[in-house]
């Protein structure tokens, strides 16, 4: 059939050459390329539409010199087609197969060097989605992609491009344009047809397998621990458990297995895999790709050769083992000088010079150029002489670790142990995080697939494939994306903003399946609170939603901790067994792609009904203005007793700033990127002396090597003066954001709404950081929103920033700041609160201590828990609750004690029918 088809090209070919087209035809479509360098069309023969842009487009294209030569004349030679590139003196004999549903582009031969050739690229009229993964450009019709068929092939944009670096000779593209109904049965066929990774699990396709459907615990599985664990795994309805690196191995790099965790080695880390089968849970293995940890065998006593380097000098004169100061040969220019950071990987300050690992302080200016401050025989190597005109080498780092040069045999020797473990010892999937830091070793389309795929083709059992960074070559042996790590504070918001919005419509436009996790499983810290009920239920129905699992990252300590990890499981259990019996309609499951939801079972039928939990401050005695959006029911609600703040000026507060002119907040540059842009800052890390203006920083005892512990006064008192125009009613008025910074680049934000004029002390009890994505997603240039959503340590704190989130008006306001100071917090009580709606009184027996809460639904029991929802008491209320008002009321509440109070109004909408 291959070879009819390739005769019939030749005569059809042949006889358009007078026509100035090229002609190639398969079931589906017609792909025309003039005899000037053209593309000319592509038409889907069902519908007779020409896909292709009018926008005329080059085929094909070549860089020499660092100058572009498009094509621009295509002749017939036999069954090739000979590309001439303008008046660069190369030209490519190419051909084009038809297959019954692709096309498949192969260079021949190449008649001189280039430094990159693209082979063949297509401009289409679709815009609506593009498939960066893939490569393809799609809508609901049709779909056009251009696939590599091996590693050296890189893909974007609907391009195909080869290097001189990675080989050009022999390259080939599969050009897919199909209907998009039929495209990932497509992209399965030529997997089968041209030796493309196409993993299978249980018979299906990885991509379309039961599995898919299915999430995982991520969590520090042990040989002790493994039937907890299966039991919380059970409860969760997942299908798989996945077991952190620095659980089953004590070092990334060589990963010998932890003999803690598995005394008897790999013989205890099977066993365990071996009973999480036997209960019906397979097991995954997380690592770091080419990490290589600064403990591990590789690094000491003496580095490994093959550890990866990224920039070299050599000395300038000899030195022995007690320099500190280290003098180079030629400049420094590739060395970090100061904190650099990849992402928040920082690239490290560390060299090797021969066996000795040295780490530097920085790079003093001047000539010759110098590394100060020096660490000799670090990371567990020997200090010693070295001779003038050996060889400096910067040690690439990312995430505090080295890294594999994937150039070298070391890459292949940790693929074999990888791989090995998997094999003997019966993993069923991998989680290769960090993938993106491969892109150290040079372009990231090519380097990061490199490790994931030596690790794969060694695996002996199927393998459920994910992990971080992609590329188009390793998109063929993942099963599914996962959506990036977790938020330890405002997780709603970040599942709709960004794990969704963001990550699972990245892999799901690249026809990748996806999961929502990972999603943290936290117990209450200064920086976070525990996991709630209706943080899990968000998360489920979402999952059901768009019909994905999500995974949960946390650990047993964790799951011990919170005192509803059980109920909290359940509850996500009921979820996925609904889910996956496919028991919600697809309308229904449309409704909820927004909003929360609460779902009941009624006779085993799901009822979903809209929920709001509207979260409201109050110092008792106290009334609160509220709102149901809903029809009139009785009272639902969280109650928590919070800490009680000194006031302002309290001795027992910390003063950050106090400048009794005022700071004044600098707008930002015509071009500079908002949100976020600074507009102050403090460090507390620097001497006074060294800061940029005159501010007077709160007292030395607060401040234990320039970090300043505020875990005991997490709320701000900001004064500050704003002047010029009122803000307009109908208009959105300025946002300051006083931002808390710990270490590693992580922050908290204290938003301030600027909608007054005038002087004011504004007290933000806690981070507004719920505000972040939903309002003000910060510029990338000026701070990640995901290290403002993480772990922090206000134990830590080293900076103050002002940030400005958003500017209003032709004149924006002019604002200064004369005083930041954090309240001190002090422990509360609260007794017998009372809960009162007009003449409708709910008074509530119980005593409430610091971060306890009370939860009542409207009916039956009051439930009391402590800050990690352990239970303390379940108390039967003495009088039916209030009925909450349609709209506007107002909302009393008393107690015994005076003391602050968080109240989380829990409101229910009318049921979802839900047949």
């Amino acid at each position: 059939m291959r070879t009819l088809i390739a005769l019939t090209l030749i005569v059809v070919t042949a006889s358009l050459v007078q026509a100035e087209e090229f002609t190639f035809e398969n079931d589906l479509v017609r792909f025309a390329l003039g005899t000037d360098g053209l593309n000319k069309s592509l038409v889907e023969k069902s519908s007779g539409k020409n896909w292709m842009a009018d926008t005329p487009s080059r085929f094909a294209w070549l860089k020499k010199a660092d100058k572009t030569y498009s094509s621009t004349a295509i002749a017939p030679a036999g069954e090739l087609l000979h590309i001439a590139f303008g008046d660069s003196g190369i030209t490519a004999d190419v051909k084009i197969t038809a297959h019954a549903r692709h096309f498949v582009v192969e260079l021949v031969a190449l008649s001189g060097e280039v430094d990159e050739l693209c082979l063949a690229q297509l401009n289409t009229r679709i815009t609506e989605n593009y498939g960066g993964w893939i490569n393809a450009r799609y809508n609901d019709q049709f779909t056009v992609c251009l696939m590599g068929l091996n590693d050296r092939i890189n893909t974007g944009g609907l391009r195909a491009i080869v290097t001189r670096e990675f080989g050009i000779q022999g390259a080939k593209v599969a050009l897919i344009a199909a209907p998009t109904a039929d495209f990932l049965d497509i992209v399965q066929q030529v997997e089968k047809e041209h030796q493309l990774p196409s993993p299978q699990i249980g018979g299906y396709w990885t991509k379309r397998s039961p599995d898919v459907r299915r999430g995982y615990l991520f969590t520090d599985l042990t040989e002790a621990n493994v039937d907890e664990t299966i039991r919380h795994a059970q409860l969760g309805e997942f299908g798989y458990i996945m077991t952190y690196s620095g659980v089953w191995s004590t070092s990334l790099g060589s990963y010998p297995i932890n003999l803690r965790n598995f005394p008897d080695g790999e013989a205890s880390l099977k066993r365990t895999i071996d009973k999480c089968h036997a209960a019906g849970l397979k097991v995954g293995m997380h690592m770091l790709t080419s990490f290589v940890h600064k403990h591990d065998p590789l690094v000491r006593p003496k580095p490994d050769p093959r550890l990866l380097k990224d920039a070299e000098s050599a000395l300038a004169a000899d030195i022995d083992a007690t320099t500190k100061e280290i003098a180079a040969a030629t400049p420094l220019d590739g060395f970090p000088g100061e904190a650099a950071y990849y992402g928040s990987a920082q690239q490290g300050f560390d060299v090797v010079i021969e066996d000795e690992i040295i780490h530097y302080g920085k790079i003093a200016p001047g000539a010759p150029s110098r590394l100060v401050n020096c660490t000799r025989g670090y990371a567990g190597t020997t200090a010693t002489s070295h001779k003038a005109g050996a060889k400096i080498q910067h040690l690439a780092q990312r995430y505090g670790c080295y890294l594999v040069d994937l150039r070298t045999s070391l890459k292949d020797e940790l693929a074999d142990r990888i791989a090995g473990v998997i094999n003997r010892c019966g993993f069923d999937m991998i989680y290769f995080d960090g993938g993106e830091c491969n892109s150290a070793n040079g372009p990231y389309w090519y380097w990061v697939s490199q490790q994931q795929m030596a690790v794969y083709e060694r695996v002996q059992r199927e393998l459920f494939v994910q992990g971080s960074g992609g590329t188009p070559w390793t998109w063929h042996i993942f099963a599914r994306g996962c959506c990036d790590d977790f938020a330890a504070v405002a997780p709603k918001q970040y599942l709709d903003y960004h794990k969704i919005a963001d990550s699972w419509q990245h892999y799901t436009k690249s026809f990748m399946p996806a999961e929502l996790g990972w999603w943290g499983f936290l117990d209450d810290t200064p920086d976070h609170p525990a996991t709630s009920p209706d943080e899990v239920e968000l998360y489920a129905v979402r999952m059901m939603a768009l019909d994905c699992p999500v995974s949960l990252e946390t650990n047993l300590a964790k799951l011990k901790k919170n005192g509803r990890t059980d109920e909290l499981l359940q509850l996500l259990g009921r979820y996925e067994r609904l889910r996956l019996g496919e028991r919600v309609p697809r309308d229904v499951r449309e409704k909820l792609r927004q909003g929360e939801w609460h779902l009941t079972l009624v006779d085993d039928k799901p009822i979903f009904r809209p929920v709001r939990y509207d979260v409201y401050r109050q110092s008792l005695p106290g009334e609160l203005a509220v709102t149901n959006a809903f029809a009139a029911q009785p009272l639902k609600f969280r109650l928590q007793a919070v800490p009680t703040l000194a006031a302002v000026g309290s001795a027992e507060n910390v003063v950050l700033l106090r400048s009794p002119e005022g700071l004044e907040l600098k707008h930002p540059e015509p071009k500079t990127p908002m949100p976020g842009a600074l507009a102050g800052r403090v460090l507390f890390n620097r001497p006074e002396g060294e800061q940029a203006s005159l501010l007077l920083v709160g007292p030395e005892t607060q401040m234990a090597r320039g970090k300043i512990d505020l875990v005991k006064h997490r709320a701000l008192a900001v004064k500050l003066r704003v002047d010029g125009p009122a803000p307009a009613a109908t208009a959105p008025c300025a946002v300051l954001n006083v931002q808390l910074e710990s270490g590693g680049e992580t922050y908290r934000d204290y938003y301030i709404d600027l909608d007054f004029t005038g002087e004011k002390t504004i007290v933000l009890p806690e981070p507004t950081s719920e505000r972040t994505l939903p309002e003000f997603r910060p510029s990338p240039a000026n701070y990640r929103f995901k290290m403002a959503g993480y772990h922090f340590n206000y134990g830590q704190i080293v900076g103050l920033n002002f940030r400005w989130m958003r500017l209003s008006g032709q004149e924006p306001v002019r604002c200064t700041v004369s005083l930041v100071e954090t309240l001190a917090e002090s422990e509360t009580s609260i007794k017998n609160p009372e809960i009162a709606i007009e003449a409708s009184r709910f008074p509530l027996p119980i005593e409430l201590k610091t971060g306890d809460y009370a939860e009542y639904w409207g009916k039956g029991a009051l439930r009391v828990f402590d800050r990690n929802g352990i239970s303390l008491q379940t108390v039967d209320p003495t009088s039916e609750p209030p009925l909450l008002p349609t709209g506007d009321t107002h909302l009393r509440i008393d107690s015994a004690t005076p003391g602050p109070v968080k109240l989380t109004l829990i409101t229910l909408g009318a049921a979802l029918p839900c047949p």
